[in-house]
């Protein structure tokens, strides 16, 4: 068993920060290079993160705060940034004018499936070098995980 992990199955969550935080910049690698393959070196993770939730549906600004964890100021400059660059427009709420609503422009929504569909190769081919009972194990878990982050975030 692997040193940190032991104690994982008795509710301990000791050395499994470790291995998150070492997949987490697994990932972060795979959404760079992602970018810099598609030619998007431009655009920088968080603005990534910014497009690919609005396309996910999340698009209020004060919601992308709470998920990136940053103040409101933070993610409006993100946004004008994104906007200038002809990939996101904010517009007026409709019920509510005082709230801004986003969405993706084509070329925006574009680079984001464009930058999702070369990341999607990539776990596939790492995913194909893992055992299938392992994988079956990941996505479990990887479920779990989100659902327990998505709570997390909601109580924020």
């Amino acid at each position: 068993m692997q040193k940190g992990v032991q104690d994982a199955g008795a509710g301990s969550t000791r050395g499994l920060e470790d291995h998150i935080l070492n997949a987490s910049r697994m990932m972060v690698n795979i959404l760079a290079e992602s970018l810099l393959q598609e030619g998007e070196e431009q655009i920088t993770v968080p603005q990534f993160r910014v497009l690919d939730m609005t396309l996910n549906r999340i698009d209020k600004p004060a919601q992308i705060a709470n998920m990136l964890g940053i103040s409101p100021p933070a993610v409006t400059s993100l946004l004008e940034g994104l906007e200038e660059r002809g990939l996101l427009r904010r517009t007026p709420g409709i019920k509510d004018r005082r709230r801004v609503e986003l969405a993706l422009t084509p070329t925006g929504r574009r680079l984001v499936r464009r930058v999702n569909a070369r990341r999607k190769k990539y776990l596939e081919a790492i995913l194909q070098r893992m055992k299938g009972d392992t994988r079956r194990g990941l996505d479990d878990s990887l479920r779990e995980f989100a659902s327990a982050y998505i709570r997390l975030k909601e109580e924020s």
